[in-house]
């Protein structure tokens, strides 16, 4: 007999493998019902419509970087290098290991021209993820390159994470992580220094 009850939280959790594994479009709540234990009725109790299930989602994998990754950037008692690398590797970790997963990029780009509603949501998370990576290069380097090395990284990321699904291999990611991280270090031994900012190398 299948559960009537359940936390929302579960729900938030089941429908997130389901869009992870299958994409949002092919994901219905009758499937979403079935992986929760609930009758499909009894789901939208919990949730009008799956759109309005979707926003959760995205609300929800937003909140858990914000917490886990992006969070690293802003711990000023930790030098840029090191706040650069724990915020890359735990972000690499949760892209390849966790639930969570890369669910804000699949979605950015599947629903850019179909679901257009979900757009500001997967938006507001990339700012995010962008003005993380730019906190810490601002420690080195004035606005306007700290911009442009934040833009490059979040690209970067985005770029090797679809080559780690088209071609089934996580190096991608792992070395566009390491070239990241690599790129701050080389700027501290061998760039010049101008009003206390370094001159950005490679």
């Amino acid at each position: 007999m299948p559960k009537q009850k359940v936390d929302e939280q579960i729900i938030i959790i089941e429908a997130l493998k389901l869009f992870r594994k299958q994409s949002y479009f092919n994901t219905s709540m009758s499937q979403i019902a079935d992986a929760c234990g609930l009758q499909k009725g009894s789901l939208y109790h919990y949730f009008p419509s799956k759109e309005d299930l979707m926003r959760k989602v995205i609300k929800n994998v937003h909140e858990f970087f914000k917490t886990n990754v992006f969070s690293h950037a802003y711990d000023k008692s930790v030098p840029p290098q090191k706040r650069l690398e724990n915020l890359f590797l735990s972000a690499e970790k949760v892209f390849l290991n966790e639930e969570k997963g890369n669910l804000l990029g699949n979605m950015g780009v599947e629903t850019a021209l179909m679901a257009p509603e979900f757009n500001t949501l997967v938006q507001r998370f990339f700012l995010d993820f962008f003005h993380a990576v730019k906190t810490i290069y601002l420690d080195k380097y004035p606005e306007a390159i700290a911009t442009e090395l934040a833009e490059r990284s979040v690209a970067e990321v985005e770029g090797s994470l679809m080559f780690s699904r088209v071609f089934n291999d996580t190096n991608y990611l792992k070395n566009t992580t390491k070239r990241i991280l690599n790129r701050l270090e080389k700027s501290g031994e061998a760039s010049t220094k101008s009003n206390g900012k370094a001159t950005p190398v490679g």
